[in-house]
């Protein structure tokens, strides 16, 4: 009889512990955790550091997005730069969530540290002019000591990420071209930001601007009838001018909304260390509005610093009397 009990005993003990395990498994109400996936980053303390300070990040953002209330970055590992920045996007953006509650990425080394990409979010705009999906993935780049250095929704792309960077001639291009989607990435958050400071270190000194215009010439006819034809213009400025003209438009009560779609990377044939990204450009302002595509010439000689030697703007309009958008094959470079 006693015997009998004991094993009964023995048999809730072991189901009790069963429970324990896992509900302490379990992550706890709204709190969402990372790790590395497998093989991707060597055991140690930087990997457990990472994902602590990852898991933290998402657990909060989370928090705050779910309750729709600033974010609280205190204890984070975070640099004061992102900081600054991922506030300004949750305050002057959209608020987003985390739904996911455990979470696995791969770890991408990159010329700074480290990436981290495909964390899946869902958007919460804070207006109704929002016309992106809702579903989208996070961004994480960290330094080679393990502190986040960006945060930042990842761009929608009509080529996918994968078909980017591996549509490559060997890791080093891969590196370049995982590159290029970050500083991508920032670029467009250094517009909504108006981040004057950041623009004017990634533009070359001597970078060309060129924009595409379409204007209306008035014309008379043999009958003194006025028609309108339309010419395309392109126009050329420094970099000087450029940042000029941004310093203007950049002002405390000009909102500016910034989106990219539609991007492709193109490495050029005989510069290994130059790409030329084409992209689909929503510019808005408070009085203005636009759209148009964009094409960037990328210098990666120096990879920790690259810059932007070209950039292109045409309208839409001037596509459709064009026909052509400008690439990397249109310039010469020596």
């Amino acid at each position: 009889m006693i015997y009998e009990i004991l094993i009964f005993d023995m048999k809730r003990y072991r189901y009790l512990i069963g429970i324990l395990a896992l509900f302490l498994s379990l992550p706890m109400r709204g709190e969402v955790s990372f790790r590395f996936a497998a093989g991707t980053i060597a055991a140690g303390a930087l990997k457990t550091r990472m994902e602590k300070n990852i898991s933290m990040l998402l657990t909060e953002i989370q928090r705050a997005g779910s309750d729709n209330k600033p974010l609280n970055l205190a204890g984070l590992s975070i640099e004061p730069e992102a900081k600054n920045r991922l506030n300004n996007l949750w305050n002057e953006s959209s608020h987003f969530v985390c739904d996911k509650p455990n979470n696995i990425s791969k770890c991408l080394n990159d010329y700074q540290g480290y990436q981290v990409r495909a964390i899946p979010i869902t958007m919460k705009p804070n207006s109704d002019t929002y016309e992106k999906s809702l579903k989208r993935e996070l961004t994480i780049s960290l330094s080679k000591s393990g502190v986040i250095t960006g945060v930042r929704p990842a761009l929608e792309l009509e080529e996918d990420v994968s078909k980017i960077l591996y549509s490559s001639g060997g890791v080093k291009d891969i590196r370049q071209r995982m590159e290029i989607l970050k500083w991508v990435e920032d670029f467009r958050c250094y517009y909504n930001e108006k981040n004057i400071k950041a623009l004017d270190q990634i533009y070359s000194d001597d970078a060309l601007i060129i924009t595409g215009s379409v204007v209306k010439q008035r014309k008379k006819t043999l009958d003194n009838a006025v028609k309108f034809d339309e010419k395309i213009i392109y126009s050329q400025q420094s970099k000087y001018d450029y940042m000029k003209k941004l310093r203007g438009i950049f002002t405390p009560s000009n909102r500016i909304n910034v989106q990219f779609d539609h991007i492709s990377v193109v490495k050029h044939g005989a510069k290994p260390n130059i790409y030329g990204v084409t992209l689909h450009q929503k510019w808005g302002t408070t009085k203005y509005t636009d759209e148009g595509w964009l094409f960037l010439l990328w210098d990666f000689n120096d990879p920790e610093n690259p810059q932007i030697l070209v950039r292109t703007w045409q309208t839409d309009n001037v596509i459709a009397k064009d026909k052509k958008i400008i690439n990397i094959n249109d310039f010469d470079i020596y």
